[in-house]
């Protein structure tokens, strides 16, 4: 998807990227630039990241990218200008979030493979909003193997300040990346607003 075509999109009249088996929407844009650059500065000045590693085929491997977790029970509280874009979020969406779980892509060769936004047995219809920040980078979506879905991969550049909704069966049908581009030398942060528990602010 190009830019070109994102620029339809806006916060009143999100583009839909996924309607069957799910519910992916996105807001090009969603913050301005100027909260944009204040979320990064204070997130850069404030957060302390972890390098995570992992066991794969009988050894250990570091995780490609640095990661955090901010808000309510969690070691790290919502900076002022997180929790501004919190309740931003949660006007947007109708949901309540109770923190954010950030990734920081150093550069290209930082990236996240094939997954769902699903821990463990929580409930995988739990909304979550997912914020990028920094350099622009592919966000590509596709049905599982075992949905029955029979759906080209989406592919979406998101950049600065844009905002991408994950809902409803999402997670049980579909699955996302960011993949590697070593051509990117710029970091990127993202910051995705989770639920403990499922919470409409409405109710």
């Amino acid at each position: 998807m190009s830019r070109q075509l994102a620029l339809f999109a806006s916060a009143h009249a999100p583009m839909r990227l996924v309607g069957d088996r799910g519910d992916v929407t996105y807001v090009p844009e969603f913050l301005d630039r100027a909260t944009a650059d204040a979320l990064v500065r204070e997130l850069d000045a404030d957060t302390k990241w972890r390098a995570d590693s992992r066991v794969m085929y009988g050894r250990r491997v570091l995780v490609p990218r640095e990661t955090a977790a901010r808000g309510e029970k969690m070691p790290q509280p919502w900076t002022p200008t997180l929790e501004r874009v919190r309740a931003m979020i949660e006007q947007h969406t109708g949901t309540s979030y109770d923190y954010c779980f950030l990734n920081r892509y150093r550069d290209g060769n930082d990236a996240v493979a094939w997954h769902g936004d699903r821990d463990g047995s929580r409930d995988a219809r739990l909304v979550v909003a997912s914020l990028s920040l920094g350099a622009t980078r592919s966000f590509q979506l596709r049905p599982k193997k075992d949905s029955g879905l029979r759906h080209d991969p989406i592919n979406v550049d998101v950049t600065h300040g844009d905002l991408i909704v994950m809902a409803g069966d999402t997670q049980l049908y579909w699955e996302h990346r960011v993949a590697r581009d070593p051509r990117i030398t710029e970091t990127r942060l993202n910051v995705t607003f989770r639920q403990h528990r499922a919470r409409d602010t409405a109710a």
